[in-house]
């Protein structure tokens, strides 16, 4: 009998120790949870303004789990303001950028109204990059590293940013010199308040004029400068209640026989306006690729666009765009802490037409989450994933290394970087 009680004793004797070595031992291998960093969530203009990251946990996703694609987008978006730090900072974030295998970056050329390049027809340059090109330097240092250039033009119908328009009586250079193209809502507001970012005016994304200066500036960069892809964003209406300007209110009625000025809830008049509004936007993308590809046949053009719950609300005919094949790409916005409900709902909504859809995922979550969904979106996506943000992903790179980006991929797009 005691012989028997020795045992037992020595049988959960090891059971403890076992289970205290589990809970403080190191990982050895390189797996999610080696490094689960919990950073806070801040969203950026240029992206969702209301696609904040889920509470939802996500299990680890473990080494032997990693699919290794030889073909695969691994872009990241960079801030304009990014660009404008010294030399030496942004050669060490494109020298991290490339040791993580990423293969792609995004930086802004257009934001607040201005472009961050000189001599533009269109737009003037910002004010703290004057007396310099910060995106000549860029594109240069990209390409040296084997990284594709795509510029993103960040602001898209958006043309400038204040934190506060009751002091600040701009509307942006664009905006300033056409008052006339101003977007403003059924209640007749004319800037957009969102409260953790200040003001915002956007110029009416149904007006030719509007789709021409996008175009244009699309067109001025990829002439220019030798970059690989042009990449849109904010190509879509401020909300649900926009846009009630005059051209809108005019060129409605001609179009349809229906008044702009009264449109009740879940009516006939409001979905059909909804239905003008998404085949403005088709126009505004159409526009853009056409003038694009006469100066270079070459460029690659995709686009940021709103998670599949805000489509209607920002009237943002992504699935449109893909149907009639009008960009190579389009990046769904799929940030928060699991990708797999916004994935699997744009999976749905582009039926065929999902070859060109890219994750579009955000860094701003925990380390494990953020290499999970790398690995969930390879389920959703052939063609890659885009990250939001360089200025947040330094602690990532190498969980990256060694992980998903563990080996090297070559983009879908890529045609020789760095040696044209």
């Amino acid at each position: 009998m005691k012989a028997q009680r020795k045992i037992y004793a020595n049988i959960i004797l090891v059971f403890i120790v076992f289970s205290v070595w589990r809970a403080f031992a190191q990982p050895t291998s390189a797996t999610v949870s080696q490094v689960a960093t919990t950073r806070n969530t801040m969203l950026e203009p240029g992206q969702s303004e209301t696609n904040e990251p889920s509470t939802s946990t996500t299990a680890p996703v473990h080494a032997k789990e990693w699919s290794s694609p030889e073909v695969e987008l691994r872009g990241i978006w960079l801030p304009g303001r990014e660009l404008l730090e010294s030399t030496e900072t942004i050669q060490r974030k494109l020298d991290g950028i490339a040791s993580a295998h990423f293969n792609a970056v995004f930086p802004d050329v257009y934001f607040k109204g201005y472009v961050i390049y000189p001599d533009s027809r269109y737009l003037p340059q910002l004010p703290e990059a004057q007396g310099r090109d910060p995106l000549k330097y860029f594109i240069e240092e990209a390409h040296k590293r084997g990284l594709e250039v795509h510029a993103w033009l960040e602001y898209g119908f958006y043309s400038y940013h204040t934190p506060d328009a009751t002091k600040d009586k701009s509307m942006g250079p664009w905006l300033d010199a056409h008052p006339e193209l101003l977007s403003v809502s059924s209640k007749g507001d004319r800037f957009i308040h969102n409260p953790a970012w200040g003001d915002f005016y956007s110029m009416c994304p149904s007006n030719p004029q509007c789709h021409e200066l996008i175009a244009g500036i699309a067109s001025e960069v990829a002439q220019r400068y030798e970059i690989e892809g042009i990449n849109l964003d904010r190509i879509r209406y401020a909300g649900e209640s926009y846009c009630y300007c005059d051209y809108c209110k005019e060129h409605f009625k001609k179009e349809t026989g229906l008044e702009l000025s009264s449109i009740e809830e879940n009516s006939a008049t409001q979905k059909r306006f909804l239905e003008w509004k998404r085949e403005q936007l088709v126009k505004a993308v159409r526009t853009i690729r056409e003038k694009v590809k006469a100066v270079r046949q070459d460029i690659v053009l995709t686009s940021y666009v709103v998670p599949p719950e805000e489509k209607d609300n920002k009237a943002q005919p992504w699935d449109l765009w893909a149907k009639h094949r009008l960009l190579d790409a389009i990046a769904v916005s799929m940030y928060g802490q699991n990708i797999v409900v916004p994935a699997e709902r744009a999976v749905k909504i582009l039926g065929p037409d999902r070859d060109i859809l890219v994750a579009a995922i955000s860094c701003e979550v925990s380390t494990s989450a953020y290499v999970s969904n790398i690995e969930k979106a390879r389920q959703y996506s052939k063609l890659g994933q885009i990250t939001w943000y360089s200025g947040k992903v330094e602690d990532d790179l190498e969980a990256l290394r060694n992980g998903p980006y563990a080996r090297p991929a070559r983009s879908p797009f890529q045609k020789n970087v760095g040696n044209k």
